[in-house]
């Protein structure tokens, strides 16, 4: 990377979320923007205006997008808002990043297989079952037809406690440790992603000048009810308030792709085993949040 391009700032889009929220802390004098504004640039990415004049200001040597309609069923009811976030939305930093000169980092999901002979690795063949699944993977397009240096990293099921709102893992914690029953599928298997290693992974990506897919993601592979049960384990909470269900019985407005997993072997081939198991990382989870029935009564 020249020295011209380090003294160019990293532009965090989506910097409440989760990832967002971690990328800000972890990268040198990165920028955060979200469309509430304050703390952050504000910048609504479904505004086009607003994303040429933030990004033309600030030049960033990178951009790297986590904003997304994060509600898979949210996008099943709302196309035309998952359209306007993903599609046109991506499309408008694409068209920024281009004037600007800047490189574009861009978020996606394991949601654009269909499930059927997962796990699957960067060149595998994509077939989304969902509005999400296919606005991402018609995100994922606008990247790449773009001009500007562009890299998609795919990933799945990530936790941790930054951000706005609550992820499946913490999810299922937070309503454990208040003795809550829920029901978990036991037929969709998916690679969980601690949000420290995901953006650990991004941040040794910036450096670097690789374009194209790549997958991050975590090295075990379960199914949703395998991930809780290892969260009772490791945090001692009550398996008998867990009660294994088919998706189907959910009755979800979007399908869901049973194997979807993501294969890291190339990743793992740029940035050495970042990704550390999910047993390992709970105890950090744990760690970050302290007592968990005081966290989870005290949780947004």
């Amino acid at each position: 990377m020249s020295s011209e391009a380090e003294q160019r700032p990293t532009l965090i889009v989506g910097a409440s979320g989760s990832l967002g929220t971690r990328l800000t802390t972890l990268l040198p004098g990165a920028v955060g923007s979200s469309r509430s504004g304050s703390p952050h640039e504000k910048m609504d990415i479904t505004d086009p205006e607003q994303v040429s004049g933030v990004i033309g200001r600030l030049e960033p040597a990178c951009v790297i997008n986590t904003a997304a309609m994060t509600s898979v069923d949210g996008c099943e009811r709302d196309p035309d808002a998952a359209t306007r976030i993903h599609v046109d939305g991506t499309a408008n930093l694409v068209s920024a990043c281009e004037s600007a000169g800047s490189r574009l980092i861009h978020l996606s999901t394991n949601y654009v297989f269909d499930g059927a002979e997962g796990p699957y690795a960067e060149e595998d063949s994509t077939h989304p079952l969902s509005v999400y699944g296919r606005t991402k993977l018609e995100s994922e397009g606008i990247v790449h037809q773009g001009s500007c240096a562009g890299l998609v990293l795919r990933t799945a099921v990530f936790y941790g406690p930054e951000g706005e709102r609550p992820n499946f893992v913490t999810w299922a914690i937070g309503e454990l440790a208040q003795n809550k029953e829920i029901r978990v599928v036991t037929d969709e298997w998916a690679n969980p992603t601690f949000v420290p290693d995901l953006a650990e992974a991004i941040h040794q990506l910036t450096a670097e000048g690789t374009e194209g897919v790549l997958h991050l993601a975590g090295p075990d592979y379960f199914t949703r009810y395998e991930m809780v049960m290892t969260c009772c384990d490791v945090l001692r909470l009550d398996r008998a308030l867990v009660h294994p269900i088919q998706s189907a019985d959910l009755g979800q407005d979007a399908a869901r792709p049973p194997r979807a997993g993501l294969k890291t072997d190339a990743i793992r081939a740029i940035v050495g085993e970042v990704f550390r198991p999910f047993a390992e990382n709970l105890q950090r989870l744990a760690t970050d949040i302290g007592d968990v029935r005081t966290w989870a009564t005290n949780r947004r």
